[in-house]
């Protein structure tokens, strides 16, 4: 019995660590996340790269809105797969991201802004009775993160800029077991958990000439404190009165969530023409990742959870074609490489390489207020399981993704 309460909760655990690792961060607002450090043109920098504040004048506001919708399904390898139930039902919910911008100039020198951005409807139901029920069937996040920073222009080329991001956690999930005494159908583990973390971000902004610039901004690890229950339902009579004997039935849960640190830099060239070019990069400790400090009903407890995961590393390039007019149009292409192997992958991070590109436009209105549209069609990866790889607790399942692609879509205000 004990065996069993330590693998669900492993279980349960990492898939609410995992899914606040993955939750979408607002880093852009171009299509294919390009433009993320060094462009600094708008109220955008406050979040990823505070330095970039310096080069605004006087009191700027953004107001942007992004779905994801995924288009592909998992397919789950009958071969292979031990346990009955076939594929899932359709996809992914869509991740619907409302963020908001504000930077002001204090002086010649000093900016200060704060960011609220609030990812919500992130998560999946694949349902209660496909072949993976015992590793997921839903789960969904709010995640909600207040970024106060500033900037400082050491000279006309150097700024540096901070930045602490405060971000507010909810986590639900929910997977089916086989009960082990009595008979029955499945039993389901839910958990309900919340918590806050913190984060610094350091950043610096070198401008060579007015039309070349570079930049780069460090954050830091996040720990996460997380809490709530953790819930053994729909029992058999049998197995109920154990499971409440032994004081699992409805479990009080804490732990700590690290979230890696990061590097992003980038930079920026506007041709003579007008038209410019951006080239970002990413890299993220994510070998660190981790859940830790367990304890269940006020207990410590040692759960192994699986040391699986690879730093990664991603790249952005961007182009802006100014018509002459109030239009410009972008154009944008991204990379991001495995954060996880093939043969170690799990449902709690089912992530692939991924690749995509975009386009979008911009429109100047009269009163010096831009309108950004953009679109971005992205390739996630097969992102295969085989739950055969890690000892699967209640059967193999096996499987991957198909028709693997996702679709962004954006639109921003600035004032």
């Amino acid at each position: 019995m004990k065996t069993f309460n330590k693998n669900a909760i492993a279980r349960v655990l990492l898939l609410a660590g995992a899914n606040l690792a993955l939750s979408p961060n607002s880093l852009a607002g171009s299509p294919a996340m390009s433009g993320i450090v060094a462009e600094a043109n708008d109220a955008e920098s406050v979040f990823a790269a505070p330095a970039g504040m310096s080069r605004l004048e006087g009191t700027n506001m953004t107001v942007q809105g992004m779905v994801v919708r995924s288009l592909s399904s998992f397919d789950v390898d009958e071969s292979k797969t031990a346990v009955e139930g076939g594929d899932p039902d359709n996809g992914e919910d869509p991740i619907i991201i409302p963020s908001l911008y504000y930077v002001r100039q204090l002086d010649d020198r000093w900016h200060a802004g704060i960011s609220l951005t609030v990812p919500t409807g992130f998560g999946a139901d694949y349902g209660s009775e496909w072949s993976g029920r015992y590793e997921t069937v839903d789960f969904s996040l709010v995640y909600i993160s207040l970024t106060p920073a500033v900037s400082y222009r050491w000279n006309d080329k150097l700024s540096f800029g901070a930045g602490t991001g405060i971000t507010y956690t909810s986590n639900t999930s929910e997977v089916k077991f086989r009960q082990p005494i009595g008979g029955g159908g499945d039993g389901k583990i839910t958990s309900d958990l919340d918590g806050v973390g913190l984060s610094v971000t350091l950043s610096m902004l070198y401008e060579f000439t007015p039309r070349t610039r570079a930049g780069i901004a460090w954050t830091s690890d996040s720990d996460a404190d997380l809490e709530g229950n953790v819930r053994l339902r729909n029992l058999n009579p049998l197995f109920d009165q154990v499971a409440t004997e032994l004081g699992i039935k409805n479990i009080n849960t804490e732990f700590t969530n690290t979230l890696p640190q990061r590097v992003l830099a980038g930079m920026y060239h506007q041709f003579e023409s007008g038209n410019y070019f951006t080239l970002d990069g990413m890299w993220m400790k994510f070998s660190d990742f981790t859940v830790s400090d367990i304890e269940l009903n006020g207990n410590d407890v040692n759960v192994d959870l699986p040391d699986i995961y690879d730093d990664f590393w991603a790249i952005t390039t961007g182009m802006g074609f100014p018509s002459g007019g109030r239009l410009t149009y972008k154009v944008g292409a991204m990379y991001v490489s495995q954060m996880v192997d093939d043969e170690d992958r799990t449902f709690a991070i089912r992530m692939d390489e991924m690749w995509g590109f975009g386009a979008g436009v911009s429109y100047k209105m009269s009163n010096d207020r831009v309108i950004d549209l953009n679109a971005t069609l992205m390739n996630v990866g097969e992102a295969p399981v085989d739950t055969g790889n890690q000892g699967a607790t209640f059967g193999r399942v096996a499987g991957e993704s198909d028709d693997p692609w996702a679709v962004l879509m954006e639109l921003t205000y600035h004032l």
